[in-house]
């Protein structure tokens, strides 16, 4: 019989649960609740019987439909994968945290802002997403709000890390194009808020310790556009490939198809660093770190 506490987690085998997994997998014993366990979450009866059977008092609901592309594809549609992962799912996680009176740390993301405030977005700025992916992200915020008392939910954003061979993420995606000297063109005057997914880690690590309620930004202490970012990768990295530079107004204007895509992604994480004292790494440190570990 294990010691360990368990914890419940939704989607724990896809990019950031993995690697949760592998940082605490000596802390915890999980309750994988996704469908690798045959645990569909848009199913309530489904996420109410994986409840039913475990002893822990906490759920990590990571699980999402995070493709933004194919979310545009579903814009207002509430049969699409987007809306039944992304709002069905939650609305059936949060049914079971309520039936089986479990604390509730939700993952969302930058996605519920528009882009167009210059300055870092705070918890206090008034969420207005602007695609179909965000808007059933904060769709999503906003049941857990109205229906529990004791839930956090953390906000991130454009989360990486070193290995991971489902998915790529942004930063692997440009270290391949710069590796084959293929790389898209990278916008200068559009600014994200890239998130080390160890960094992030330690947050759900506190958090399922802590339990601290409310709104929070668990994100990278850096601000940058993607060129700045590809030239970071570049150098840090010793690669190859060049890095061309484009604009997004100029890519907006001209991709009238495509989805909107937000200028100034800036996430602040002041109140967590100072309320519960939890540094977060800058996009150099965390990028020296992530060549180690490759």
């Amino acid at each position: 019989m294990s010691d360990k506490p368990t914890l419940i987690v939704t989607g724990l085998s896809g990019m950031v649960g993995d690697r949760f997994k592998e940082l605490y997998g000596h802390k915890f014993d999980f309750q994988n609740i996704d469908l690798t366990e045959g645990v569909d979450i848009t199913k309530e009866s489904s996420v109410m019987n994986a409840m039913e059977e475990t002893s822990g008092d906490v759920i990590l609901h990571l699980a999402a439909y995070t493709d933004v592309d194919g979310a545009h594809k579903q814009e207002g549609d509430e049969s699409g994968s987007a809306y039944q992962v992304n709002v069905v799912g939650t609305k059936n996680v949060v049914r079971a945290a309520q039936a089986y009176n479990k604390f509730l740390i939700h993952i969302s993301t930058d996605y519920v802002f528009d882009g167009t405030k210059r300055k870092p977005y705070t918890e206090d700025d008034q969420p207005s997403p602007v695609e179909w992916y965000g808007k059933t992200k904060l769709m999503a915020e906003e049941v857990v709000k109205s229906e529990l008392e004791h839930y956090s939910i953390i906000r991130t954003s454009f989360p990486f890390r070193s290995k991971y061979d489902k998915k790529k993420d942004l930063v692997r995606k440009i270290i391949e194009g710069l590796e084959k000297d293929n790389l898209n063109p990278m916008f200068e005057d559009n600014f994200i808020t890239p998130t080390f997914i160890d960094d992030l880690c330690k947050v759900f690590f506190m958090f399922t310790l802590k339990r601290p309620r409310g709104i929070w930004h668990a994100t990278g202490s850096s601000h940058v556009s993607t060129a700045e970012l590809a030239e970071k990768i570049k150098e840090i990295y010793e690669l190859p490939g060049k890095i061309t530079k484009s604009s997004i107004d100029e890519y907006n204007q001209s991709s009238k198809k495509i989805r909107p895509h937000q200028k100034f992604m800036k996430l602040s994480n002041e109140k967590l660093q100072e309320e519960l004292g939890n540094p977060m790494l800058t996009i150099d440190s965390a990028l020296m770190i992530m060549r180690t570990q490759m």
